[in-house]
């Protein structure tokens, strides 16, 4: 039951990331914020949150990235990436 709902909530977060009209920070930190609450929530380690927080930060850079790119796609792939990275330490 707690798996499916996080997997609700981050699932959640990511349409609602897709259904912003324009992504910047703003929009990249309430996802960020409503992951790691969900994260949280489901007794993820705190430190492995504020990693896992800061890793997705470090890889989104809007000032660098160019006018072309799908700044949506970059932010749910870097999403995933850490995702599956924090579930490997989990585990």
């Amino acid at each position: 039951m707690v798996l499916a709902d996080l997997g609700r909530r981050i699932t959640s977060a990511l349409r609602n990331l897709s259904s912003a009209t324009v992504i910047n920070e703003e929009v990249l930190a309430q996802m960020l914020k409503e992951i790691c609450a969900a994260l949280l929530e489901a007794d993820v380690n705190v430190k492995l949150v504020k990693r896992l927080r800061e890793n997705i930060k470090s890889v989104i850079d809007f000032e660098e990235m160019a006018a072309g790119l799908n700044k949506r796609r970059i932010i749910q792939s870097a999403v995933f990436n850490e995702l599956c990275k924090a579930s490997i330490l989990i585990l």
